[in-house]
């Protein structure tokens, strides 16, 4: 029960902007979905024994070792995303339009060696350019009447809890229940000493919006070699960055007569993260017959030395006594520099050739989420990281796909698992994705069309989880790509 609790508030504390980092900010940027060309999308990213798309360099490098020409290869990715919520018997949706970049980049086929069918060493092939890792947009609305408590109760709550003298309030909650008091929202009974609200009992509808936006794209640099046609490695410097964008708005409206002078709360938060971080990846497939391929590859764990998070809030009060007034106050500027260091993960791929018609293809990739650390010189990160490791766990992830040749064309399908990195049911981050598309392939030029839909729950809480049920949230998201490329 003990866990349980940890975990709840963990997603709790996520949803609240403060000046620390949370374990939900790791597991956002340890979350890496691949995302990238066209084709590699039709088969959910399963291509780690597959190897000839761009998109391998970010996944199995030795992918690259299996081109036998030099191509480039340009990706937009248009997303819808959609969000339903579930909170205390009532339902919201929303969604947003992101025009992205899947990828872009050049790979280059050196083949130094072909006049000299001897040589162990068949072709060595470099590539550079980026693929898209993770996007971050999407819109929430959660709605619904809380007739048990307020957020004003949970501020009153944590300040009776810790027996925090009146006068000191805002130097220690600059960001929100120091905002919350000066905006006359909490009061304070110097007899007993205690504070209170006029909301204790609920009594009030209660709203919040999410928008969030960003990405993570990767740049990455592989060099890649083939060995006598059947041993083929690679290996890639990626330097991932990071950036994310979150603007809420958490409204409270009285909704209960009995609730004198309170009107109504409007919390405001705004969050920018970004980063540059660096990893390294080897991987190599094996071809013992013309008819099936095994790859394997590993990364590194992903370091990010300079993240960096600026936030700011702000609180706006409405009351009604024997006149109609209000009250707004704005948090000062806030910024952290920090590090982060993202889990290790290992993959290993089967792919099986059925002659010129096609082939099928499976992925399972493992990583540990309880291993995502920060770090920073002046502070010391032992709570969350503790709290990392006793919320997350290992997961492993799978992907399958198959393509199909009819004369220049390929019809495409997939299917991908993430398996939940929570330790406990309290919360569920299961994902699934559907992935089809077709392609046109000639010798000096290729276009390909993917759409690949995924889906996920979470609950979300907007407050101490102790004190309200969790919005249950599903998300949906709808991406169209289109890849272009060229063979030189």
């Amino acid at each position: 029960m003990k866990n349980s609790f940890v975990i709840v508030l963990l997603i709790f504390l996520s949803a609240t902007l403060t000046n620390a980092q949370t374990p939900e900010d790791a597991l956002r940027y340890s979350s890496v979905l691949f995302s990238g060309t066209a084709r590699f999308n039709g088969l959910s990213g399963a291509f780690g024994a597959v190897g000839a798309d761009f998109s391998t360099l970010a996944t199995n490098p030795a992918g690259i070792g299996l081109y036998t020409a030099s191509e480039m290869t340009f990706t937009l990715a248009p997303t819808v995303g959609s969000s339903a919520s579930a909170y205390n018997g009532m339902s919201a949706t929303d969604n947003r339009v992101n025009l992205g970049v899947g990828n872009f980049g050049a790979i280059f086929s050196l083949s130094p060696y072909k006049k000299n069918k001897d040589n162990a060493v068949r072709a060595i092939n470099i590539g550079i350019g980026f693929n898209r890792q993770n996007d971050f947009n999407n819109n929430v609305t959660i709605h619904g009447v809380n007739n048990q408590n307020s957020l004003m109760q949970s501020y009153v709550n944590t300040l009776n809890a810790n027996k925090t003298p009146e006068g000191s309030v805002m130097d220690n909650y600059p960001f929100d229940i120091g905002l919350a008091q000066a905006a006359y929202l909490i009061g304070y009974d110097p007899d007993t000493k205690s504070y209170f609200c006029d909301a204790p009992n609920g009594g009030v509808i209660q709203d919040k919006t999410i928008q969030t936006n960003g990405s993570m794209n990767e740049f990455d640099l592989s060099a890649g070699a083939n060995i006598m046609d059947k041993l083929y490695i690679g290996m890639t410097v990626g330097i991932p960055t990071i950036n994310y964008y979150e603007h809420s708005v958490y409204t409270e409206t009285r909704a209960d007569d009995r609730i004198t002078n309170f009107q109504s709360l409007t919390y405001r938060s705004d969050l920018h993260t970004n980063g540059t971080g660096v990893n390294f990846k080897f991987g190599m497939i094996y071809k013992p017959a013309a008819w099936v391929r095994f790859g394997a590859s590993i990364h590194t764990p992903t370091w990010y030395p300079n993240m960096r998070d600026q936030w700011a809030t702000s609180m706006q009060s409405r009351f009604s006594d024997s006149t109609s007034w209000s009250a707004l106050y704005y948090s000062p500027a806030g910024t952290y520099n920090y590090q982060l260091t993202t889990p290790f993960r290992a993959m290993g791929s089967i792919a099986f050739i059925i002659g010129h018609y096609g082939l099928v293809s499976a992925d399972y990739e493992y990583l540990n989420y309880a291993q995502a650390r920060f770090n920073s010189a002046g502070d010391s990160y032992s709570d969350v990281n503790s709290q990392i490791r006793t919320s997350y766990q290992s997961a492993g992830n799978i992907r399958v796909g198959t393509e199909w040749r009819v004369a220049d064309f390929r019809i495409r399908g997939g299917f991908a698992y993430f398996s939940n990195p929570y330790q406990l049911k309290t919360n569920n981050s299961e994902r699934y994705q559907v992935s089809g598309g077709l392609g046109y392939r000639e010798k000096h030029f290729f276009a390909d069309l993917s759409y690949v839909w995924t889906t996920m729950n979470q609950n979300y809480y907007l407050y101490d989880a102790t004190m309200v049920n969790p919005a249950a949230i599903t998300y949906h998201t709808n991406s169209l790509l289109a890849t272009i490329g060229f063979r030189f």
